[in-house]
């Protein structure tokens, strides 16, 4: 960026701030390709970029007055959009991380309307699972289990009630199907 072109942001920033919307359409037709370029970087997608720098300059609208000095225009309005992106993406992730958990709970649930006990048991954590599929499924004993696992007979009663605790709690989460 060369030194006049400098110079015509800063102008361009504080007739803005101005209220002079000749000015803000100048600054947003000069940096919207820079700042969507960025973006587009930033979210890997055409679409978000678009939705990002439109955000950004939501947020420019808002926040532009609070900008003390104009030469700091650049850094603002470069973090204004790398914060949007994070967020996007924080988004995309959460949505997916979302998506992910409602396929897991369509599998249980599908597993328990079908009596799947197997399949429900694997979506406990593994060693409330086994506890639980070595009593019920196979048969053993609390003596048993404790001597199978090598820990104390309380021990046993207590990581079983733990797991049916949990198994509980997921069932009731899939209208206690099973």
């Amino acid at each position: 960026m060369d030194k006049a072109q400098i110079i015509r942001d800063e102008i361009l920033v504080l007739r803005a701030q101005m209220g002079e919307s000749e000015a803000l359409a100048a600054l947003v037709q000069g940096w919207q390709p820079r700042l969507w370029a960025f973006a587009r970087v930033l979210t890997g997608d055409d679409e978000s970029a678009w939705e990002v720098t439109q955000e950004a300059w939501e947020a420019v609208l808002r926040d532009l007055q609070r900008l003390g000095d104009p030469s700091r225009f650049r850094p603002w309005v470069f973090r204004i959009v790398r914060n949007k992106s994070a967020d996007r993406i924080r988004g995309v992730v959460r949505q997916r991380r979302l998506l992910q958990e409602h396929a897991e709970h369509e599998d249980v649930s599908a597993a328990a309307r079908q009596g799947d006990v197997r399949e429900v048991l694997r979506s406990l954590p593994e060693a409330d699972g086994s506890l639980l599929a070595l009593h019920y499924l196979e048969g053993f004993s609390y003596e048993e289990l404790a001597e199978l696992l090598e820990i104390p007979l309380g021990t046993v009663k207590s990581r079983l009630n733990t797991a049916r605790d949990k198994l509980r709690t997921l069932l009731e989460a899939h209208d206690g199907q099973l």
